[in-house]
């Protein structure tokens, strides 16, 4: 509804702290935001890089470090994935050349009507797992250690993506198909910006520009008030079609503590899943088998065992690392749906109401146990080696070194982020236990059981440090 809306010059507390935290009020910033000139330069500079980062990897001999590697699984990857996310939310997909072009096609296509039995989140939950974390566990080096199997890679996904964007109404493939779409928006829920809209212009509205300016069909005017942007990709086409309208920065989390409405009562296995994926699996992979337990770890016993009667050579498609997958996550899965059960069963409540409302505060522990590793791969292999690249694809000259090394102060605050995301897991579960009951020694059982996925985890890193600290013959672990 874009109107001018009066304002006051007395001087109000509130006001001034509002206006502080709405990030759409700040003159500049707020002037690039409204005009979407700040999201389309973002989308420019991302669309061209990944072009740029795929044509180099299918044009140029095949390497194990190219631009194709470090842009896709040395920044993509990790930082905007694993830092991006949680820090500011789902800001990644509102620059993501695929919905930037998706939108485009999305206008000019068939414009049908997604299979009613293929919406929700199953389809990117099954296609991140089948679609990369198999690859990257089984055949860690299949991807990652050469530009062209990288380039190849994101080629068929990007075909596939803009397949569904022309077939399909809707962003379908951004809501019910992407394998980072389901994941960044419940896990973006740490972030601190949200989209809000003033309620008092908001009641008397008749134009709903900001539902007709979103490609994705959501209501921002419902956001606040539901405490739930679904799968709200940051775009910020809404603030651009209305004033009212507007971007805040929140404390980090604060939608975790409170009751989220309209939530797909399926969203809690999305955190289940990614917990024993990118937790559980990559403390048993990235973790223990780094520690002296290696021999010793039922995965690489039996995928030795394995190995030695298949024709399957391990240096290609290794069956322990896959076996740590198929652990991690069958454990994670096994210890929450109990826990979650036990929990509902002592309230007499539905079990995926008591999931839901308790599975949310699982969001910190996987992706913030990540960034220690992702920015110490950044910082100390991939920003130098990209820069360099990015010279020698230029013919310029320039050579920088790494910005950090293994072993600086620094790195010691950084690997405390793990232990803080316990923490912050812990108390989230408190808080939201008591969404539950209000009674105390129920409210303590329901957090106790609610936090089984979050015991096994950092009992899993405790054993990894012990094993650390107490073995002989240690080996680096993240």
């Amino acid at each position: 509804m874009n109107k001018i809306i009066a304002t006051s010059h007395t001087h109000d507390p509130a006001l001034s702290n509002t206006a502080k935290n709405e990030l759409t009020a700040w003159p500049l910033l707020g002037w690039l935001l409204k005009k979407g000139f700040l999201m389309t330069g973002l989308r420019l500079f991302a669309c061209s890089t990944f072009v740029v980062a795929i044509i180099t990897g299918l044009l140029f001999n095949d390497a194990r470090v190219g631009l194709a590697t470090l842009v896709f699984w040395g920044i993509f990857w990790p930082l905007l994935t694993a830092i991006v996310t949680p820090s500011l939310g789902n800001l990644f997909c509102g620059i993501c050349p695929h919905g930037f072009i998706g939108k485009k096609l999305n206008k000019l296509g068939l414009q049908r009507s997604f299979p009613k039995k293929l919406k929700g989140i199953w389809g990117g939950v099954f296609a991140i797992v089948l679609g990369y974390w198999v690859i990257a566990y089984a055949m860690p080096g299949f991807l990652s250690s050469s530009t062209r199997n990288t380039a190849i890679y994101f080629t068929l996904f990007t075909l596939a993506a803009f397949t569904i964007f022309f077939i399909y109404k809707d962003m379908a493939w951004c809501k019910h198909i992407c394998p980072l779409g389901r994941v960044l928006s419940t896990h973006g829920k740490i972030g601190i910006l949200q989209i809000q809209t003033d309620q008092n212009d908001c009641n008397q509205c008749k134009s709903f520009d900001c539902v007709k300016a979103c490609s994705y069909h959501l209501s921002p005017f419902n956001f606040e008030k539901r405490n739930n942007m679904g799968s709200c990709t940051l775009c910020m086409d809404c603030i651009t079609a209305c004033n009212s309208v507007k971007l805040v920065a929140k404390t980090p989390g604060s939608a975790l503590k409170a009751p989220i409405a309209n939530q797909n009562k399926y969203e809690m296995w999305v955190f289940v899943i990614i917990l024993g994926v990118a937790g559980v699996g990559i403390q048993f992979l990235h973790g223990l088998q780094h520690t002296p337990l290696k021999p010793y770890l039922p995965w690489t016993l039996l995928g030795d065992m394995m190995h030695g009667y298949l024709p399957v050579n391990p240096e290609s498609f290794n069956i322990g690392r896959l076996l740590a997958l198929v652990m991690g996550l069958g454990i994670t899965l096994t210890v929450s749906t109990w826990g979650y059960w036990k929990a509902s069963h002592i309230l007499g409540i539905h079990w995926s109401h008591t999931a839901n409302t308790l599975a949310v505060a699982l969001a910190p522990l996987a992706i913030i146990g990540l960034i220690p590793h992702a920015v110490t791969g950044f910082t100390t292999r991939t920003a130098h080696t990209l820069s360099n690249e990015v010279s020698t694809l230029l013919g310029a000259n320039w050579q920088i070194a790494p910005l950090a090394a293994r072993g600086d102060a620094w790195f010691t605050y950084l690997n405390w982020l793990p232990y803080l995301a316990m923490l912050w897991t812990l108390w989230l579960l408190w808080q939201r236990s008591a969404l539950l009951t209000s009674h105390p020694s129920t409210r303590f059982k329901i957090f106790f059981y609610g936090s089984l996925p979050a015991i096994t985890y950092m009992i899993i890193f405790a054993i990894k440090v012990l094993a650390l600290v107490l073995m002989d013959g240690t080996e680096h672990a993240h």
